[in-house]
């Protein structure tokens, strides 16, 4: 019998319980339930999780899907690899879609994992992008975390597992992959728990996870997960980055793995095309415009699509550019215009052509905050990796900036620059007025609130793509809106210097004496 089973005005202080005695029965499924400080092993593995990398995060609001009528094919191929018809030959365990920067990897990766939830076949997944590019370290707990939400025998099993040993979770990669996934699975297929049929794990932007030797390390880990017969298929999307190229070409890793090319091709007009006008006609029903208003004209799609030389990400920074516009039109007619004398030859012309109008069009007043701004995100590794920096209120606080100015200055980039509100998440008023100016808060103030508050107080920003970060720190695509420039590094260093004799301000000094 549980102990204080059925006890009435019970007080405790402190102490450590552990009571392994609870049992829930229900439809012929024993649990037991144990706490560990409170904590069950779950939750333990959840604090270790980074849950914004589900494709169904919140944080994943805005993430790019693809339209209805694109992209068919390669989403087809990657449902039948991912679940096969009956009778089919079985798939390789592992496919790897490589392909450049804007030409839709993430947008395809999203739709597949809503699309395999739908069938039954999805395990887990796992987007390298926005707060979850610095920690690769999360990665097996949060794709053990999802997966223990799906299979009720697993769930148990890997509860005790923690709750025997914590330091699971601070183990190498490796480790936690043998004790965290492959033995867990093994152990309910030999009691014949197993789940029956292989599910699929997609795994998007490995290619923004911040080490290089973190990225292969994943890929060599689940490709010798083979020996290990995990029920499991694992899709990588990812650009061709050398280290990753290398490792999916390896002899060991090449012969369990399929491959596609996502590439950049006038083939994806007919596409994009599609996509911009969809994208138009949601502009429209935004702005309670009929559907029926010829807007724009087929000519202005037709240069659309020819200056996004077969890069979604251009349509798809265009539409957001042109919804959040005072004038629709005079947006539109602006970034066409950008698209009569191309410079270069480069796949990137038109991307690079509408980022510089971009920044052009911030008044001269402003540009040196935006540029600050610019080089802060592009600096401290926060791309790849923006981890736990990249809250507003650190970047206001930096810029000795209110909660309302910094806002508004993120509203300069508000095509490609992302804010994320997480007041959903806690009560901002807990710490009183947020809206005054952040510079006022001392270090010691930052550090009492904690990592965690101060990621989230205020929000969170980045980058809509990758893309504008290359652009931004490549001088030949940015010109003088390179954020790498001598003169830009100038102006970021006298700028943290003058943060250091403000925050010298704060410091109080108690005694007297030589030092």
């Amino acid at each position: 019998m549980p102990f204080l089973a059925d006890s009435q005005h019970a007080t405790i202080s402190g102490g450590n319980f552990v009571d392994q005695s609870i049992r829930v029965n229900n439809s012929n499924i024993t649990t037991n339930i144990s706490l560990v400080n409170g904590q069950t092993g779950i939750d333990i593995l959840l604090e270790a999780s980074n849950l914004d990398a589900a494709y169904d995060s919140s944080a994943r609001d805005y993430a790019p899907r693809c339209q209805p009528g694109t992209r068919e094919q390669y989403i087809e191929d990657i449902l039948s690899w991912g679940a096969p018809t009956v009778g089919a030959d079985d798939p390789l365990p592992l496919f790897w879609m490589k392909g450049l920067a804007g030409v839709g990897k993430s947008a395809i990766a999203q739709t597949c994992a809503e699309k395999l939830k739908d069938l039954g076949r999805l395990g887990a997944t796992f987007f390298f992008a926005a707060k979850v590019r610095d920690n690769a370290e999360q990665f097996f707990p949060t794709i053990a975390y999802q997966l223990s939400t799906e299979f009720p025998d697993y769930h148990d099993l890997l509860d005790q597992r923690i709750r025997r040993d914590r330091t699971i979770l601070k183990k190498t990669m490796a480790v936690q992959f043998k004790i965290l996934i492959a033995e867990p699975f093994q152990e309910l297929e030999k009691t014949e728990r197993g789940i029956g049929r292989r599910m699929v794990i997609i795994i998007d932007g490995l290619d923004e996870c911040k080490k290089v030797d973190d990225q292969s390390r994943i890929i060599k880990i689940i490709a010798a997960a083979r020996d290990s017969a995990t029920p499991f298929r694992w899709a990588f999307f990812s650009r061709p980055e050398p280290h990753i190229e290398a490792s999916f070409t390896s002899d060991d890793v090449a012969q369990v793995t399929c491959k596609a090319e996502l590439p950049v091709s006038d083939d994806a007009n007919s596409d994009i095309e599609l996509y911009l006008r969809s994208g138009f006609e949601n502009i429209l029903r935004h702005r309670n415009i009929p559907v029926t208003l010829q807007w724009p004209s087929d000519d202005d799609i037709q240069t659309l699509v020819k200056a996004s030389m077969g890069l979604f990400v251009y349509a798809a920074t265009v539409l957001r550019d042109v919804d959040q516009a005072v004038s629709s039109t005079e947006a539109l007619r602006a970034v066409c215009a950008t698209t009569s004398n191309p410079t270069s030859s480069s796949p990137f012309a038109g991307l690079d052509a509408f980022y510089a109008l971009i920044m052009r069009r911030i008044p001269p007043e402003k540009l040196p905050t935006v540029l600050l701004l610019c080089i802060l995100l592009c600096s401290v590794d926060s791309y790849p990796g923006s981890g736990s920096t990249n809250g507003v209120m650190r970047w206001s606080n930096l810029l000795g900036l209110s909660k309302i100015d910094f806002q508004a200055t993120c509203n300069q980039l508000s095509a490609v620059l992302h804010v994320h509100d997480h007041s959903d998440s806690f009560d901002p008023s807990r710490f009183g007025d947020t809206d005054h100016r952040f510079w006022h808060a001392t270090p010691a103030f930052i550090e009492e609130l904690g990592d965690h508050v101060c990621d989230r107080l205020g929000g969170s920003i980045h980058f809509y793509h990758k893309s504008f970060y290359d652009f931004l720190t490549d001088p030949m695509r940015s010109g003088p809106f390179c954020v790498a420039s001598s003169r830009m590094r100038n102006t970021y260093f006298k700028h943290c210097l003058e943060v250091t004799l403000k925050y010298e301000e704060s410091y109080g000094f108690q005694g007297s004496g030589e030092l």
